[in-house]
């Protein structure tokens, strides 16, 4: 039987992922190094080790911290799901990042940024834990996808799902870039009728035929 941890040992873990998963929303994964994260949560290298074995496995902490619970809903919706539209699926697909951007202790900007970064940056990359929630959620959303699309195959499924998380990564990742080509044309807007636009766009494109 295990000891529990201190609530000493304790904090300094919950310190590094909350510093890391601040600067990896700033910088990148690749551009940030223990030290950075060690000194931001004001602790030593050996924490890093002792809490989590490796920067890899505490990129993998953060990650599953801030996936699992996208997934978890993700699920939860599609099971309160009676006979769904394409929307309603994407609705239910989608609008869980929403959530967690609102339940999140990082501001809106960085949140955004993290989240795609993970889906950007790190796609195939993904923790055993973090790849068997996708692969559950696949396991569900990809049948009623078909069936709310009967023309589709299970591959055209797959794509459209794929081609959706490259229109949210681009969208959390380059909002400001957008509004910096734009000229002053795309200013700031909430993100839940961001979110919308993005629905929209992904509607049309599952709804389009597939190439089987």
């Amino acid at each position: 039987m295990s000891t529990p941890a201190s609530p000493e040992l304790a904090g300094t873990k919950k310190a590094l992922v909350e510093a890391a998963t601040s600067l990896f929303a700033e910088h990148g994964f690749d551009s940030v190094s223990l030290r950075d994260i060690t000194g931001r949560a004001e602790a030593n290298v050996a924490s890093v080790k002792y809490h989590f074995g490796s920067k890899e496995a505490l990129m993998d902490a953060v990650v599953e911290e801030m996936i699992g619970p996208v997934n978890a809903e993700r699920l939860l919706r599609l099971g309160e799901l009676s006979e769904p539209s394409v929307r309603d699926l994407l609705r239910a697909f989608h609008e869980p990042l929403l959530s967690r951007v609102k339940g999140s202790d990082l501001s809106e900007q960085l949140f955004c940024k993290l989240m795609g970064r993970l889906m950007g940056e790190r796609p195939y990359q993904f923790p055993p834990k973090v790849m068997a929630q996708f692969r559950r959620v696949a396991k569900g959303f990809v049948p009623a996808f078909q069936e709310a699309l009967p023309h589709l195959t299970t591959r055209d499924i797959f794509w459209n799902i794929h081609f959706s998380f490259g229109v949210v990564s681009t969208t959390l990742m380059h909002g400001d870039l957008l509004k910096k080509i734009s000229e002053g044309a795309v200013g700031a807007e909430e993100l839940d009728l961001t979110m919308e636009r993005v629905i929209d766009f992904c509607e049309a494109g599952f709804k389009q035929g597939g190439n089987a």
